[in-house]
C-alpha cells in the first residue's frame, strides 16, 4: 500500500526534464507545499490530462467515482492494486481513459517486527512497527501511477480525486511491505498520461516494481508532523525497556 507521501518543491519536479518543463502552469497548485506527510484526504499536485492538454491540477486524495450520488464511498480508494485493474468495476473505465501521475520525493511505510519479553519468567510476544522513508538513491523527485476521477456537486461545480496504483515490493521495500506505489520510468510517462491510449494489456505492462538498485530506505520517527523532521534520519533501535526484550523476527506482511 501507499498511504503516505512527501513532496516538497514542486518546482523540482519540472527540473527533473526538458518534457516536464512543457507541463508547468502558473497556476497555484504547489502551494500547498512543501507536504512532509501527505496523508489521503489531502488536495495534492496532480499530473494529468484535462481541455485537451496536460496540466498539473489540485486533486484530494482518495478516488470519488464520477457516478457517487453523494460524492462519496463505500470503502477506502486511496490505493489501487495494478493486479485488479482491469476487473474492477471501480477503477477500469479510469484506467482506460482517466490516468494521472503523482509527483514525490519519496513514500512512506511501517516495518513491523515481534519483540519477545521475559516477565516473572514467562515470554510474552508483541508486535511493533518502525516508520520508514523510500526514496531515490539521488534523491531526485519521481512519478508514482495514478488514476483520477471528476465527481460534480449538485451546484455543477468540480471535484477531482485521484487514487495511487500499487504493486507488489521490489527487493528493497520487501523487507518492510508486500507492497508499493507503482513509480514510473521518464519514457512511460507520455503514454499513460495519453487519453486516447486504451489498450489494457500494454498499460498493464507499466505497472510493475521499480528497480531496487536505484532506491534507498531508513528509519525515521514514528510522529506524523508534517515537518521536515518527518523525513529526518533515525537509528532503528529496539525499545530499551525491560532490558531483556529483543527483535526476534521481521514482518514484512499483514496478518489475513
Amino acid at each position: 500500500m501507499c498511504g503516505r507521501y512527501v513532496l516538497i518543491n514542486g518546482s523540482i519536479i519540472f527540473a527533473v526534464s526538458a518534457q516536464l518543463q512543457t507541463w508547468r502552469n502558473e497556476g497555484k497548485e504547489f502551494d500547498v507545499l512543501p507536504r512532509y506527510d501527505a496523508r489521503p484526504t489531502n488536495l495534492m499536485p496532480v499530473v494529468a490530462q484535462r481541455e485537451g492538454r496536460t496540466q498539473v491540477l489540485l486533486m484530494r486524495w482518495g478516488l470519488v467515482p464520477h457516478w457517487s450520488k453523494d460524492g462519496k464511498t463505500e470503502f477506502s480508494t486511496f490505493n489501487a492494486r495494478s493486479e485488479t485493474l482491469h476487473t474492477s468495476r471501480l477503477y477500469a473505465p479510469y484506467l482506460k481513459s482517466a490516468r494521472c501521475l503523482v509527483p514525490a520525493d519519496g513514500f512512506f511505510e511501517w516495518k513491523r517486527y515481534t519483540v519477545q519479553t521475559e516477565v516473572k519468567g514467562k515470554t510474552k510476544e508483541s508486535e511493533l512497527k518502525q516508520k520508514m522513508f523510500i526514496g531515490m538513491k539521488d534523491r531526485s523527485p519521481f512519478m508514482m501511477a495514478g488514476l483520477f476521477s471528476v465527481w460534480k456537486k449538485p451546484d455543477g461545480s468540480e471535484f477531482p480525486t485521484y487514487t495511487i496504483i500499487t504493486t507488489q515490493a521490489n527487493a528493497l521495500v520487501a523487507d518492510i511491505h508486500d507492497r508499493m506505489p507503482v513509480i514510473l520510468d521518464k519514457n512511460n510517462y507520455d503514454p499513460w498520461l495519453d487519453r486516447s491510449l486504451n489498450d489494457v494489456d500494454f498499460l498493464k505492462t507499466l505497472l510493475l516494481p521499480y528497480d531496487p538498485a536505484k532506491m534507498v530506505a531508513w528509519p525515521v520517527t514514528n510522529k506524523s508532523d508534517d515537518t521536515p523532521e518527518a523525513v529526518e534520519k533515525i537509528d532503528f533501535v529496539t525499545p530499551p525497556a525491560p532490558s531483556l526484550m529483543k527483535v526476534t523476527k521481521p514482518i514484512t506482511s499483514r496478518k489475513k
